[in-house]
């Protein structure tokens, strides 16, 4: 059900060149940021002009953190947040494209914005108390609803086409005034011209130019289009052939899909200039109702964290004492720079204790933090590390630097899967430094192989999950920690990429270095552990000699080039010949983000959760950074070990606002895969990139199902149900859910054996409490597990005030209480027409709020006043004009918009006066 502005340019059909939701979001929300950027400029950095980051050409995400930090500092943190709006905002098409209050079809305007408030005040609300991540992601999800009704508001009303050039103020503010709509009795739509290609000819087709209207669209709650009302129109709408014939969709540029395809771009600058407002506009902005502290939260633009989660159990004690020496010394150096962290997060674990969390911006009380910390206990191996963990990823900015140092396996490994899906949502990056290993009550040395990894793929769950997150894990011995901890100065880095990876097997091995480096690091493992020794060669041929030196141990070494002096294809060579995993990375802001789609009904949406190992799915890939005259050339799957598994060659495009697109048809057969493009870089040299989030899949999915109501009032009972489908063998699974609000009361089933291809109903029951009358917002997590598979599916619910979903669609009541019409013939054409008189007196009642008495013929001569005073809700009105205007529309509305009207003709019976 195609209705309103495309999601995206994934979903095909329409030119390069038209705005889709994904565009307007991503425009509207830069101009906000830019704007608070302007106004609220780094200490000890100029104050900016107004417009200079708003309205930079082009505006793109890095040109403006560039510009804002004038230094090479990532947006990709930024734009996280800003994909899970865009998220919400898509995730429409998918719960509630059958009703017509998300897309102001079918006259519901006064629906449409009370739903946009309810779900503006619940994302307010939500932020009010504690902010943690969780309540971030369901406001950010929310606010993408909210903008997706916002923005059909210019696609899919006549707003555009009654002259207006600003957006309608009164759908972000409710103290401005409300403009009508236009009552069930009026007409609003006469036929299109229907050419002999069956595109229809809408120009003028609109009758109504004083008040609101908008396309009928067929859905759920919206079954019939009324005799003389105008439909949405374009091919996808089936009453586009009955009268009124044609429709007044904007969506498009093309006029098969949209017949006032003229006026797309102009409804799409409106909604632009509207999402924007929603932000940082003036009155009741985004801004203004959470304050600056929460606002930069929200867009995740204070930067990351750098977090330690340390086992402070009695063994430990060295450790601690090397990593504050080194990790000290490091963020002194760069102190002030722009690749030092927002904050520092220190969180302690042992057993049965975690915590406290200790949270600093300064260095020397971070120093100090870690000082106090005292080792103690350790009896009972292993330890509380993933509870640890957990407690830190909550905790840290979305894509922190996490390291986890310990000696001890983990006594909490059930809590894996769930910290799998904290790393998703927050793409964060865990590094594991590990100085021995133990699962029982025996601490064992670092030699020992652990009894909970035979089964795995793993050493043990600690590279499991720094290698789903790209971070390092590093296996060492108490006496070398010291040479090891160089891969925290790995992490002080403002705009980190990854520029290949790849499984050596030889003495030699080749990378392209494009003019966007500015820095590189190579890092080389032996497969064997045996030792080696590495040097890194320039396109020359000749050595770099000045290296520094991050990782010396015998069989794991990293060095870091902070210079680069050539450009073109440097090598590493190792020596002696063998096997060797090598990856190099680096500083530029030249990069790339993906996402994995699915089509959904017409469109092709992101997915959620994990995808299925074998199903097919669409990449899209957007380049981001200064890409003006790149190619991008192939997409080359590679595994955990840097093997190649196949590639793709891509066909480039860009969207609305200029970014460079590329899309293409993927299956991912392997557990895990990492996604590489090459091509030509914007001055023409080779360049290769690997994005650091791999791509994990499973053999089960977890479904949404349309059309579920997500919101109870306080004291109120929600269910929510989803579809588990079973994509690999048959299979026992244990299913559970859970919400950061502790709304859940109950699941169903806990548990069932699925056969291939088999699929079961997953229902949780969520439960308010009834003393809270104010909105909360919470995510509920389902997730599926065998012994072989693994995934989830995150939905928002929200708790909403019975209150604020009271609506008043009652337009006003009026009664003629006088009339005298003297006019006949053809009066009004002789030239003693103004020397006749005829008059009205009427009345205008609304039950809820203040009436507004408009006239269309010489309204100087309407006269209002309120029955008894200071009551405008009910209204007493006189009118009197000559009989060179024989005839008058009468609109009675209220302040929610409702209208009456009622006409009154000379040439017409008399209409009956109320006694």
């Amino acid at each position: 059900m195609v209705a309103g502005f495309r999601p995206n340019h994934e979903s095909g059909g329409i030119a390069p060149s038209d705005f889709t939701d994904t565009d307007i979001t991503e425009m509207g929300v830069l101009r906000a940021v830019a704007w608070y950027m302007e106004r609220n400029p780094l200490p000890g950095k100029p104050s900016m002009a107004p417009g200079e980051l708003e309205f930079m050409k082009p505006l793109t995400a890095s040109g403006i953190f560039k510009a804002y930090f004038q230094a090479d500092v990532s947006p990709n943190r930024f734009t996280k947040a800003l994909k899970e709006i865009v998220d919400g905002n898509n995730q429409v098409e998918i719960y509630h494209t059958e009703d017509s209050s998300f897309f102001f079809h079918c006259e519901d305007i006064g629906k449409s914005i009370q739903q946009f408030r309810v779900l503006q005040d619940s994302v307010v609300s939500g932020l009010k108390g504690p902010v943690t991540s969780a309540a971030l992601e369901s406001a950010r999800l929310s606010t993408g609803k909210a903008l997706h009704i916002l923005q059909k508001f210019y696609s899919n009303t006549n707003w555009i086409e009654l002259g207006n050039t600003k957006p309608y103020e009164y759908l972000l503010n409710a103290t401005h005034p409300v403009f009508p709509v236009a009552p069930v009795s009026k007409t609003t739509c006469t036929d299109c011209t229907k050419e002999s290609s069956g595109r229809y000819l809408c120009q003028g087709n609109i009758l109504v130019d004083d008040l609101l209207t908008s396309g009928y669209k067929l859905s759920a709650t919206c079954k019939t289009k009324p005799q003389g009302k105008c439909g949405h129109g374009g091919r996808n709408d089936v009453t586009q052939n009955y009268p009124p014939t044609g429709g007044i969709n904007k969506e498009t540029s093309d006029p098969l899909l949209s017949p006032h395809y003229h006026l797309h771009k102009k409804a799409a600058e409106l909604a632009i200039q509207a999402t924007r407002d929603f932000f940082v506009g003036s009155g009741s902005s985004f801004l203004e109702l959470v304050g600056r502290d929460v606002f930069q939260r929200f867009f995740n633009l204070e930067g990351y964290s750098l977090t330690f989660a340390i086992d402070t159990t009695g063994s430990m004690s060295n450790d601690i004492q090397q990593v504050k020496e080194v990790s000290i010394k490091l963020l002194q150096k760069y102190s002030g720079s722009p690749d030092a962290p927002y904050n520092f997060i220190l969180v302690p674990f042992n057993d049965p204790d975690v915590g406290p969390v200790h949270v600093t911006q300064d260095v020397d009380t971070f120093e100090s933090f870690i000082s106090r910390l005292t080792a103690i206990g350790g009896g009972d191996c292993p330890e509380m590390s993933l509870t640890g963990l957990k407690l830190a990823l909550h905790e840290s900015m979305p894509r922190s630097k996490i390291f986890i140092f310990t000696d001890a396996g983990a006594k909490d490994a059930s809590l894996l899967d769930e910290i799998k899906v904290l790393i998703d949502s927050s793409g964060s990056e865990v590094n594991s430094a590990l100085t021995g290993y133990c699962s029982s009550r025996k601490r064992r040395s670092i030699d020992e192989e652990s009894p909970e990894a035979s089964h795995r793929r793993y050493s043990n769950l600690y590279e499991e999950l720094a290698a789903y997150s790209g971070g390092y894990y590093i296996m060492t011995t108490k006496s070398e920690l010291t040479q090891v901890l160089g891969i925290m100065e790995l992490s002080l880095n403002a705009a980190p990429v990854k520029v290949t990876r790849a499984r050596l097997h030889g003495t030699q091995f080749s990378f392209p270095v494009d003019e966007t480096l500015t820095e590189i690091t190579v890092s080389v493992k032996s497969t064997s552990s045996s030792r080696f020794s590495m040097s890194v060669l320039q396109p020359s041929g000749a050595q770099v000699t000045s290296t520094e030196t991050v990782i010396s141990t015998a069989s794991h070494k990293v060095v870091k080039v902070s210079r680069i002096d050539q450009q073109g294809t440097w090598s590493v060579t190792v020596s002696p010949n063998g096997s060797y995993e090598v990856e190099i990375g680096g500083k530029s802001l030249f990069d790339f983000s993906y996402q994995i789609m699915q089509q959904w009904n017409e469109y092709v949406l992101p997915i959620q959760g994990r995808p299925v190992k074998g199903s097919n799915y669409t990449v899209s890939l957007k380049m981001t950074g200064e890409s003006e005259g790149a190619q991008v050339q192939r997409l080359v799957s590679v595994s955990e070990e840097g093997d190649s598994m196949g590639s793709i060659t891509l066909n480039q495009t860009t969207d609305a606002t200029g970014n460079l697109l590329a899309i293409a048809p993927l299956s991912f057969q392997a557990a895990t895969t990492l996604l590489c493009v090459e091509g030509l870089s914007p001055g023409g040299l080779s360049f290769s990139r690997v994005n650091p989030d791999p791509v994990s899949t499973e053999s089960v999915k977890i479904v949404p199902i349309p059309g579920q109501n997500g919101t109870m009032p306080p004291g109120g009972r929600l269910e929510v149900s989803v579809l588990v489908v079973n994509d690999g063998s048959q299979a026992s699974f244990s299913f559970n859910v859970w919400d950061d609000l502790g709304l859940l009361q109950s699941f169903r089933p806990s548990g069932s054996v699925l056969h291939s291809g088999g699929t079961l109903i997953l229902t949780a029951t969520f439960l308010a409490a009834g003393e809270n009358s104010s909105f909360a917002s919470s995510i509920a997590t389902f997730s599926a597990r065998s012994s072989s598979a693994q995934n989830y599916l995150k939905l928002p619910i929200t708790v909403v005030p019975e209150t604020a979903l009271e609506t008043d669609d009652i337009p006003p009541i009026h009664r003629l209480l006088n009339f005298y019409m003297p006019c006949v013939g053809q009066i009004q054409h002789q030239a003693d027409c103004s020397r006749h008189i005829w008059h009205m007196r009427l009345s205008a009642k609304d039950a809820h709020s203040a009436v507004t008495v408009r006239i269309n013929s010489d309204p100087s001569r309407l006269s209002c006043q309120p029955r008894s005073t200071n009551d405008s809700k009910d209204v007493i009105c006189h009118y009197d004009t000559n009989c060179c205007s024989p005839y008058a529309e009468v609109l009675i509305s209220d302040e929610n918009g409702n209208t009456d009207s009622f006409t009154v003709d000379y040439r017409q019976p008399r209409p009956t006066v109320a006694y």
